[in-house]
């Protein structure tokens, strides 16, 4: 009995371990109610302008809201961030060589990726954007409407998306920084099917 306990014990211990590394990777949003893998991703708008050439690339019009269903690829990876998160500046450089490493895959035809600013205004957008040379587009979301309709995550959220004739699907989610860009590619391919 007591070798049972000292196990069980040892064994919480180990899962408290585990969830404090994944708390330290990320900010916690209480309340998180993560959207399904297998759903299909809510039609959310997206909101703000962005450049002519990143507009032209998505397929939609430089300035919204536009329905994120408009967005032109096979595969659309959303980060839900937070210009405040420290997690999500940190992140920055991470996805930065993620978009080199699709561009350098001639992957950029089919992989999009996009991020949502959770509370952050257009102003707040931008000031992440040029501050961490993003070069994908960003959208703002100044009253968390998108947020809430995306399951209230925590930042930084990656939702990897496919498309399908009802919308985008959600394949793969991930809740905290991405460690390597090279994996997490690997990763997007393969749970999108390319």
């Amino acid at each position: 009995m007591k070798t049972l306990l000292a196990g069980l014990v040892a064994l919480t211990l180990v899962l408290a371990g585990a969830a404090l590394a994944l708390a330290a990777d990320a900010s916690e949003a209480p309340g998180a109610k993560p959207l399904a893998v297998g759903t299909i991703f809510p039609d959310v708008p997206l909101i703000g302008s962005i450049s002519p050439e990143l507009a032209a690339s998505l397929g939609i019009a430089k300035s919204g809201p536009t329905p994120i269903n408009k967005v032109g690829a096979d595969v659309l990876v959303v980060e839900i961030f937070s210009m405040y998160c420290p997690y999500c500046q940190r992140e920055a450089p991470n996805l930065n060589q993620l978009q080199g490493l699709i561009d350098k895959q001639n992957l950029g035809g089919r992989i999009k990726i996009i991020g949502i600013g959770a509370g952050n205004s257009d102003t707040e957008v931008e000031i992440f954007r040029k501050k961490y040379n993003v070069p994908f587009a960003l959208f703002s979301d100044s009253s968390f409407a998108v947020h809430q309709r995306v399951g209230q995550v925590g930042t930084p959220f990656f939702y990897v998306l496919r498309k399908k004739p009802a919308g985008y699907e959600i394949v793969h989610t991930h809740l905290g920084l991405i460690h390597s860009p090279a994996e997490f590619l690997t990763t997007i391919t393969a749970k999108a099917g390319l």
